[in-house]
């Protein structure tokens, strides 16, 4: 089984043609970022596609990494000088017609993450940013409740909060964050408090061993 991330860019049609150009730029540059920043995803850089206007698409091959993935993809983006985002539709099953593009790549995987990209459709969920569908209705119930409350953190999350939890992940200890940001140790602790960094990091890692226990089960 493999993670199929289909990612919407959230009110699109506000930016530019020039604008469009360097948020596409972006995406796939900081694709490759997150690649490097968490590895044990196994992503596939050669799946990386834009598919439409506003559409983007890659192939994670440890899928219960797939949600940590986006999250941290995001977290890239907020650095950029263009400020934008986008949703996930996560689609976890087998993958039937294998391709270096995923235009020409087909199966249960892509259909799962097209149905969470649809499912932002709905009024119920406009405020959402990821939707996880696995195909089991216990277990997609139960990841996307988390997401829920996940998404509702992420969301409120300052530029100070995203830069400093960005600095926490790549430089692990808060005193290397602080030096790298040039900020002091007590405003990186403040910033990833306020972000309730540690709740947040233990709905990833709960999302990711549900998963993780249920492919190897």
């Amino acid at each position: 089984m493999k993670a199929v991330v289909t990612c919407d860019i959230i009110k699109s049609r506000q930016y530019s043609n020039l604008d469009r150009d360097e948020i596409n730029r972006l995406i796939k540059t900081s694709f490759n970022d997150c690649c490097d920043l968490v590895p044990e995803a196994n992503a596939d850089k050669l799946s990386f596609s834009i598919i439409q206007g506003d559409e983007f698409q890659f192939l994670i091959n440890k899928p219960e990494y797939a949600y940590q993935f986006v999250v941290f993809y995001r977290l890239i983006l907020s650095r950029s000088n263009i400020k934008f985002s986008f949703r996930s539709g996560i689609g976890i099953d087998d993958i039937v017609i294998q391709d270096e593009n995923t235009y020409k790549m087909d199966g249960p995987a892509f259909h799962k993450s097209r149905e969470g990209i649809n499912e932002f459709e709905l009024k119920i969920n406009k405020s959402r940013l990821t939707i996880i569908k696995y195909g089991k209705v216990q277990i997609d119930n139960e990841l996307n409740m988390i997401c829920i409350y996940q998404d509702l953190l992420e969301s409120k999350w300052s530029a100070k909060n995203r830069s400093s939890i960005l600095a926490k992940i790549k430089y692990q200890t808060l005193s290397e964050a602080a030096l790298h940001e040039n900020v002091t140790y007590q405003a990186i602790q403040k910033n990833l408090k306020a972000a309730f960094w540690e709740i947040f990091f233990d709905g990833i890692e709960y999302i990711r061993d549900r998963l993780n226990t249920t492919l190897t089960g």
